[in-house]
């Protein structure tokens, strides 16, 4: 295309500049969070990260006049592709200006590195997977994402869209406010009802059982998930880059496990919105990580993420949802400096728990959307 130039990324110098180009693309947006530029780096390079133990990937830029004004890479996840028995293809790390023939030409860079490996479609944004940060925001422009939640400007989906691109999924955000925290009457009796059959125990983790509590709950995760749309299992090396990671943030107070004749039978995980601090520090860490740790920090114990929700398929029918959910409620209410939780993300296609969460007043205030294009040969 006239104007724009498509480049691989081959040099550390250019990938520099795919990692730093979202710092251009949103100075003019105050909600956007920084991420770490280390960590970035990290996820995007094979033979530092786990995920590319069995995917792979080409990194494009997109230069207009020289100047970097788009980026996106093309994934293979040969782990997913081999456990649905699919040929799909997956885009993902996407930014870019509104800038449409930039975007079209980051498209059809993805594509044809796709078709060339004979995958018959496209989805995403997955970044790489969606084991980890992944859709499009299309509603909720005006609020601030939480820890490890994409946001993104309005005219990201016209661009994807623009390109015939269709809707494959949309995943949800729920807000869980402190004033709003009430049951209705027929759910705290059924509650009620559950707790009196005693046929679960929990055990909220601790800082002395928290490396192996994660574990378990990404065991759970795994079985709970399994037949859900999108679910890509994580190797065992996947799964220990997440307990290191989650260790560093988590808060054992808002982490259960539940047990059902000593099987652990679900469990519950919410991390404190670090987002704040995030933002303070700008990509980088430092010297000033602590100062600036010590301003943000009542930001942070304020809000939390309801991130990892699973239960197996065997316990689901015998109340433990509601169990999970009047723990995070009681641990809620004991907190003084609590004020919300965002329980991110559900499938929309996942009736009973999306009904569940607005049962327990829950409100739908965020969509993230998964876009899907067919390759045509």
């Amino acid at each position: 295309m006239a104007g724009v130039q498509i480049v691989p990324v081959r040099t550390e110098n250019e990938l520099t500049t795919f990692v730093e180009l979202p710092w251009e693309i949103y100075r003019e947006h105050p909600l956007w969070v920084p991420p770490l530029k280390s960590q970035e780096r990290e996820l995007l390079t094979p033979g530092k990260h786990p995920c590319w133990e069995q995917a792979e990937r080409e990194l494009f830029l997109a230069l207009r006049d020289g100047r970097p004004v788009g980026r996106i890479a093309a994934i293979e996840d040969r782990n997913y592709n081999a456990y649905a028995g699919q040929t799909c293809g997956a885009w993902g790390f996407f930014e870019c200006f509104d800038d449409r023939e930039a975007a079209h030409a980051l498209f059809e860079h993805a594509r044809d590195w796709h078709a060339a490996r004979g995958l018959t479609y496209m989805r995403g944004p997955l970044n790489p997977s969606t084991n980890y940060t992944c859709g499009m925001l299309t509603d909720g422009f005006d609020l601030a994402p939480c820890i490890m939640m994409p946001w993104n400007p309005p005219y990201y989906p016209e661009l994807a869209e623009s390109w015939r691109m269709r809707k494959e999924q949309d995943l949800f955000a729920y807000l869980f406010h402190r004033d709003a925290m009430r049951l209705p009457d027929w759910l705290q009796k059924e509650l009620e009802l559950i707790k009196g059959r005693k046929e679960f125990t929990y055990r909220p983790s601790s800082k002395a059982t928290l490396t192996d509590d994660i574990r378990i709950m990404l065991e759970i995760y795994q079985q709970s998930w399994a037949e859900n749309w999108g679910f890509t299992p994580m190797s065992a090396a996947e799964a220990e880059h997440h307990v290191h990671a989650l260790k560093s943030v988590l808060d054992p107070h808002f982490f259960v496990l539940f047990y059902c004749n000593g099987v652990p039978a679900g469990g519950m995980l919410a991390l404190p919105d670090m987002n704040p601090l995030l933002k303070r520090l700008n990509g980088s860490l430092g010297l000033s990580t602590l100062w600036h740790w010590w301003r943000a920090r009542a930001e942070i114990r304020g809000g939390y993420r309801l991130m990892l929700f699973g239960i197996k398929e065997e316990f689901r029918l015998m109340g433990l949802p509601l169990l999970l959910l009047d723990f995070m409620f009681e641990q809620a209410g004991a907190r003084p400096d609590f004020m919300w939780v965002e329980g991110s993300w559900t499938l929309e296609d996942n009736v009973m728990i999306n009904d569940l969460l607005e049962d327990f007043c829950g409100s739908l205030t965020k969509r993230y959307r998964i876009y899907r294009k067919e390759i045509e040969r």
